[in-house]
């Protein structure tokens, strides 16, 4: 506009939030046993910020396509992704840490990657809160989910790129 030429089409850009709500699955698998304190308060923390109406919790084993549990109930139900533009927030080692005798209970990378390129597909960000560094992971794990280390050195900053990444590749697909 300050070249006087005309403006064809208004450039904006792509804000995260959370006004469809927030869908928090929350991983039961043995590896997250240590980090079940963490996980109470991830969900605290979240409801106090989107809003406790607008988190929808559900709780899993192995990898939510195996099934998950609404939270306030016992009945195992098949995993349904949010509508399009809601985050998809895993607290979760995405199977990274494999205990001894847990079999085919531990999901593998190839199943991870499978649900994460669901939630994609349905336009839905997804973001890990993990108790490991995003370098832990398979680069094509971490190129298409925001990992976010839970640790004492985690920050807002850290938290906005690993979304802003997500963002971007989820606007190069539409």
């Amino acid at each position: 506009m300050s070249r006087q030429e005309v403006l064809r089409a208004v450039p904006w850009q792509g804000r995260s939030s959370t006004r469809r709500g927030v869908q928090l699955l929350l991983d039961h698998s043995s590896g997250m046993a240590p980090f079940q304190d963490d996980r109470r308060w991830l969900h605290g923390l979240l409801g106090s910020v989107a809003g406790r109406d607008r988190v929808e919790v559900m709780r899993f084993s192995g990898c939510p396509p195996r099934g998950v549990v609404r939270a306030n109930s016992f009945e195992m139900e098949a995993y349904r992704a949010p509508s399009p533009g809601t985050p998809v927030v895993l607290v979760s080692d995405l199977g990274h840490v494999r205990p001894p005798f847990t079999g085919e209970a531990t999901a593998r990378a190839d199943e991870w990657l499978a649900f994460v390129e669901g939630v994609l597909r349905r336009g839905c960000p997804p973001v890990c809160l993990t108790p490991f560094p995003a370098a832990a992971y398979p680069s094509p794990m971490g190129d298409r989910i925001a990992l976010i280390p839970f640790d004492r050195r985690i920050s807002l900053r850290h938290a906005r790129e690993a979304v802003r990444r997500i963002h971007r590749l989820l606007e190069e697909r539409s």
